[in-house]
């Protein structure tokens, strides 16, 4: 018996199997219109359809990670989101059913990859974690004593990106002022570069900022100081709310961020109120196919669905 976890993202979806603590496959697939589920879901049964015929063992469980505030505990989505926004009235209970005879979990992205990590990554041994996705906007996730915070409307640790750093900031997709995300992000950069340019990085995104031709121009020295910035506000932030042993970051701009992870080490050790090494920081070891795989494991946290020896 295996397990398929599935990341929704807004321009990829990853898809991977899981049995018995082992990664039996993975892949990243195009999400051709992410204006609604049917379009994505079609691609992701056909991908599931393929290696189901090479197994001769059930499928028990798919897990969804999903890029939008989710009740895990009550397998709902409780948000309407700009990419996918039917997912709140579709029923991916039956579809997995239905289509595949599996029981369904769901699960908040950001949750769904540190969970990947706790079981399979670099949070494997720590009961108290945090994970911070930095790429189109800012998404996080806190464990503590080996459990994920949730709260009582789902948002605790989850809305990092969603602080506020700058009083009198720029206008944020929340309709907040001054957040985390409104101040540094994948989407600020672009309209930043825009204000500055006039122009635009043509899908390129926080790579541009690190192309051999373009680290010393002055807009995008400007752009990745305040990156920094806001990761550095963000990061102590968690350590003072959360009070984690490691943070660990992911998405597609922590790609780029490993060599700065000693300045946002010693932002740490000069503003917190934490013994020097307390707390490390450290870059996903599972990459893009973090939240595929914690949604993979979701089954473990929520045996009543799934038999306890299935995966």
């Amino acid at each position: 018996m295996y397990s398929i976890g599935i990341d929704l993202g807004g321009t990829s979806a990853q898809l991977v199997a899981v049995k018995k603590g082992k990664i039996l496959f993975q892949t990243s697939i195009a999400v051709r219109d992410n204006s609604s589920l049917r379009y994505i879901l079609g691609d992701l049964s056909s991908c599931i359809d393929k290696f189901s015929i090479t197994r001769s063992e059930p499928l028990v469980s798919i897990g969804i990670a999903f890029p939008s505030i989710v009740d895990g505990p009550n397998n709902k989505i409780l948000s309407r989101y700009v990419k996918y926004p039917d997912a709140l009235d579709f029923d991916l209970e039956s579809w997995a059913k239905i289509k595949f005879g599996a029981a369904l979990f769901l699960e908040n992205d950001a949750r769904a990859a540190l969970i990947g990590e706790y079981h399979f990554g670099l949070a494997k041994g720590y009961e108290n974690s945090c994970l911070l996705t930095l790429g189109t906007g800012i998404g996080s996730a806190i464990m503590l004593d080996g459990k994920l915070l949730r709260g009582s409307n789902q948002l605790a640790g989850n809305l990092l990106g969603h602080t506020i750093i700058q009083y009198e900031g720029g206008k944020c997709n929340c309709n907040g002022i001054g957040c985390a995300e409104s101040e540094g992000s994948g989407w600020w950069l672009n309209n930043k570069y825009h204000e500055i340019n006039r122009g635009d990085l043509c899908g390129q995104g926080f790579k541009a900022l690190l192309e051999p031709e373009n680290v010393g121009l002055p807009v995008f020295r400007e752009i990745l100081a305040q990156l920094i910035k806001v990761y550095k506000t963000i990061i102590i932030n968690a350590v003072h709310c959360y009070d984690p042993e490691i943070i660990i970051l992911g998405g597609g701009i922590a790609e780029g961020m490993n060599t700065y992870i000693p300045v946002f080490q010693e932002a740490i050790e000069q503003h917190c109120w934490i013994s020097p090494g307390a707390v490390k920081i450290i870059k996903s070891s599972l990459g893009i196919y973090a939240g595929a795989i914690g949604a993979a494991c979701l089954y473990l946290n929520k045996d009543s669905k799934a038999p306890s020896n299935a995966i």
